[in-house]
Order: C-alpha cells, then structure tokens, then sequence
C-alpha cells in the first residue's frame, strides 16, 4: 500500500484527562450562557443551532414550551404559519440522567412534511430550551400557493421505483421487508417538488437500500440514491450454549436454540430482547427455508446444524459480533436494540460472490464473503459488525441523509461508534476493518481514524489520500457526494477528542474513551438531525459535551475545550 510522507503534521502522545464520578450521582445540566449564539444555514438563510437559554413562560406543558419557542424565533425562521401547522412534533424522549427532555420536530406544509427539514430542540427541567438544531425551509412556510393533491397513488409511486431498480440490477424475486412510500414535499435544485420518498430493500441479486424521488404528479424519478450502506422456528425450540469456529479458527461460545426433538439446532438467540438471528443468503444444503412473510421479507436460509456445534464460521463470526454489539449498546448507553425497542437483529453472510463489502440495508446487516485477497469474510471484523449495526442505530435517531456532509457523517458515526465497540488498544484502536482487510498485509485497514492520510484511495482528493481537514474535503459526485471519502475528517477529529495530539498545529488534550463515546452518542441520537453538516456536527457535539461537562465558573471544561480544539485542527466551524 503507498505511504504519504507527511511535512504539514506531527501526531503527539496524548494527554488523558481524570474521570471524576460524584458518588454515581448524575447531575442536572445547568446551562449559563451570557448570549444566545446561533449559526444560518448559508444556502436558506435560516438558523441551523441556537445555543442559549430561552426562558419558557410560566406554567407551561413542555409541548407548549417547545411550540412557544418556535414561535418566539418566528421571524428568524422567516415563518408565515400557525407554529403547530409548521412543526411536528415526532419524538419526545427524557434524559433522567441530565434531568432534560429532547423533541424532535418536522415541518410541514399542509400536513405533508418537507424533506430534510426536521430539528431536535432541548428543554432543561424547567421547560426552557436551551439547545436547537435543525433545518427550516423558509420557501414552503410562507403560504406560497403549492399544490397537495397527487395525481399517483402511493402503489404507482412503488411501482415506478420498482421499475427503475429493476432496470439497474436485474429482476428481485424478493424485496426485504415492505416497500416504505411516504408523501413529501422534496426542495431539490432550486424547486420544491410534491413527491414520494420511496425506500426498498434489496439482497438479491444485489444488496440495496433504495431511496427514490417520485414526482407525484407524473411519475416521474427526480433523484435517487443507494443508501447501503426470518424462517420457522419450532415453537419448542429451547434455548442452548452452542459452539462453533469463527473466521480466524477460534473456538467460540453463543446462544442458539435447539429443537428438542430432533436436535436440530437454529443461530437464533433469543436472550437478547427480541432475538439475534443469522442467515445464509447462498441457499445451501437442505435445510433451505425462504422467507414470504410481507412483514419480514426475504433474508436466507435458517443457519441450523444437527447438533449444538456450526459449522459456519463466517455465520458463527456474524452471530457472535452481533451479540457484541448489542451487549455494548445496553451496557454502555441502556440502549436496547438499533431502534431502542427490543428490534430483532438480523445478519445474513454468504452475500453475493466473493463480495468485498458489508452493509446495512435498512432492515437488517449483511455481509459478503470477501474475495480471500482484498479482504477475507467481513463478518469476522468486529468493528465491521459495529459500523453496520450503528447504521442501525442512526437510522433509527438522526437518520442522517446518505449524501455529501450529512452522509459523511454518517459513515464517520459508524467508523468511531465500530471503534469504540471494537475496544482494541493502541493504532489498532484507530483503524477500521483490519481484522479482515488484506489479510497478507499486517498492520494495514480499510480508513484510520487517527491518520486518515495514510490511507490511499485514488484519484479523488488532491493527494489521493483521505482527508483529514476540511479544506481538503472532496467536492465532486462520486460516494454520494464523498460520504465514505469526507467522514475521515470528523473521524480525526473523534481521534483527538479521544486520544489528543497535534494536528496542522492545534494541541488537543483527549479525555478517553469512556467520555469520548458518551458524547457522541448523545450527540448522534438527541441533536443531530438528517440534515446535519459538519459546522451543525461541530455544534452538537460541543453541546453534548456541555451537556454531560459543564462549563465551570464561566470557563469551559475540559472535555468542552478538547471538542473546541479538535474541530479547530479539523477547520470545522
């Protein structure tokens, strides 16, 4: 693999700050700014974070509160509307361990929402709000006359996204799960179409997670993107300790089920809320169950051996990570599954032929095979279970948009979260998929969050290597607009928050893992919202760091300072 030499850098040891833990008590956020600071939106004009105490008045409910805000920045956001026709309220969710409560909002227009224009807004305990952020799109809340009526059915809409797929990867016999139509309003170059949003999910004969534009009106596709990123159990099954060899010829321990009549054995884990499951998606052997149910789709054949030892190990490897992964979420953050509901976990390998890939497609992990060479099964890597099933997690929190900066974040998001996860010591902390990436190169992986630029990837940066400062980021089409190129940039940026350093001659003191990893998932699922840029991720995750290490007689922490000084080296503001 080509090296950069680097002139412009030196990476320091850091320097790790103390946790301090107050008797286990968590304490209420109090929040003391001296002015309310808020950044716009440069294209719309309109604020996309307001930091600040906004005192709630008396004797309001934490909906009114939240209404009454919006209302009081009328005119910032360039609003023509009744407030409680413009925003909707989706989500509330309490925070007992900072004594908070955060909204997520989608404006509207006539009822129908407006693509990418969703916001999170955060109350303290007594209803005021205190954190905003989001987009508003001024254009469709000025009462311009649009029209509501589509002339296509939500069938039609599917149909034609249908159509389209097709066209691009060949008949499905089986899409994932149902084919999910929404009625939007979709500003797009400069028009504010009504449209469909219509999302499918593919495994066959190439794995998808389908977004399309369908012009309501007429049928027509006004953009699309690829977003990639059960059989029947016995109902006596029981459940038993199984084993089996993963990837790299460890003998590993799982929960599976077992029928007690015939011994038949089933890489089902029920123990985990509602189950861990893992497929085939090569349909071999006998045993070859095809999934029809309308509610779960299409995800392979039942993984099953005839007593409690697989023989599977690219499954076993899937099965046991998956398990990993969710025991870090409810360990960690209390989190129970992807959706926070108890979803269950479904993982199929054997995709494709010799894939060099993982994804996650909107309902469940898969995971190629590898090419033996490139890379070997991606279901061994445990960081590659992390980032796929943290895909997961975001769709269901901020569900970030798989295109240019919010898609970069989104990839960033899952690199660090699948590093956290992955819990190794040292570089390897850093780099991403190294377990099973060039399996004749040691020392090597598929990104670095602590040194993007020794990472080559062509032709699409000005040195060919990942960037690692925003100036550098890429501009152009390809990726979706650069989200796997673009993500290195706040992934260095996790790196120094975490483990300090000097970067393009900014010093960051790194504060550790355990504070790391709180921030930015509170960052991810309480402020980010689909529409989020690296200036609005900068924002958030100061505000997640306030939120969690407050400021000090004026001053800020010094987990606050260290997010300040780490996007400063990042040339995010």
């Amino acid at each position: 693999m080509k090296k950069r030499k680097k002139k412009m850098k030196k990476v320091v040891p850091a320097v790790l700050a103390a946790s301090i833990t107050l008797g286990g008590m968590a304490l209420p956020i109090q929040h003391t700014f001296a002015k309310e600071t808020i950044k716009y939106n440069q294209q719309l004009k309109t604020p996309s974070s307001i930091i600040g105490k906004w005192q709630a008045p008396k004797g309001l409910s934490r909906q009114e509160a939240v209404y009454a805000f919006l209302q009081s920045k009328g005119q910032l956001f360039k609003s023509a509307a009744n407030v409680k026709d413009q925003f909707k309220i989706v989500k509330e969710q309490e925070d007992k361990a900072t004594n908070t409560y955060h909204f997520r909002t989608v404006e509207q227009y006539n009822g129908i929402p407006i693509y990418g224009s969703d916001q999170t807004i955060a109350l303290d305990k007594d209803n005021n709000v205190y954190a905003f952020f989001g987009k508003v799109t001024p254009t469709l809340t000025a009462r311009s006359v649009l029209s509501t009526t589509a002339s296509l059915s939500k069938e039609e809409a599917v149909e034609a996204a249908k159509q389209n797929i097709e066209k691009q990867i060949g008949k499905v016999s089986y899409y994932d799960g149902d084919i999910d139509s929404q009625l939007i309003f979709y500003p797009y170059k400069g028009k504010n179409y009504l449209a469909y949003l219509v999302k499918a999910s593919t495994s066959k004969p190439e794995p998808g997670f389908w977004h399309y534009f369908v012009d309501a009106t007429n049928g027509n596709i006004i953009h699309s993107f690829n977003a990639i990123q059960n059989a029947t159990i016995p109902d006596n099954a029981t459940p038993i300790q199984a084993r089996g060899m993963d990837i790299f010829g460890k003998l590993q321990t799982f929960q599976a089920i077992q029928n007690p009549e015939d011994g038949k054995s089933y890489l089902f884990d029920g123990t985990r809320s509602n189950g861990v499951h893992t497929f085939n998606a090569m349909h071999l052997g006998t045993d070859i169950f095809i999934i029809l149910s309308a509610l779960l789709g299409y995800t392979g054949a039942e993984v099953t051996s005839s007593s409690s030892f697989f023989y599977d190990p690219a499954a076993v490897s899937a099965h046991i990570n998956a398990e990993k992964v969710y025991d870090y979420y409810q360990k960690t953050f209390k989190r129970d599954s992807l959706d926070d509901k108890g979803m269950k976990i479904i993982s199929s390998v054997h995709i494709g032929d010799k894939w060099n890939n993982a994804a996650w497609n909107g309902k469940q992990m898969l995971y190629g095979d590898g090419d033996g060479k490139r890379m070997i099964s991606l279901s061994g890597g445990l960081d590659v279970i992390g980032h796929e099933m943290t895909h997961g997690v975001i769709t269901n929190t901020s569900d970030l948009e798989y295109e240019g900066e919010s898609g970069a974040l989104n990839e960033s998001l899952a690199d660090i979260m699948g590093s956290f996860i992955e819990n190794k010591t040292g570089d390897d902390l850093w780099l991403m998929g190294e377990d099973i990436y060039t399996p004749d190169i040691p020392g090597d992986g598929l990104r670095s969050l602590s040194d993007p630029g020794s990472i080559y990837i062509g032709g699409y940066t000005e040195s060919g290597y990942y960037p690692d400062h925003y100036d550098q980021r890429y501009l152009g089409t390809q990726d979706n607009g650069g989200v796997h190129i673009n993500s290195s940039i706040n992934n260095k940026a996790a790196h120094l928050i975490t483990a300090g350093g000097t970067h393009y001659g900014v010093t960051v003191n790194g504060i550790g893992k355990a504070k790391a990893e709180k921030i930015f998932y509170r960052t991810l699922t309480l402020y980010l919202t689909s529409s989020s840029d690296f200036s609005q991720m900068r924002q958030a995750v100061t505000q997640a760091a306030r939120d969690l290490y407050p400021d000090k007689n004026g001053q800020p922490s010094v987990e606050v300072q260290a997010v300040t000084n780490a996007y400063d080296a990042v040339g995010v503001h």
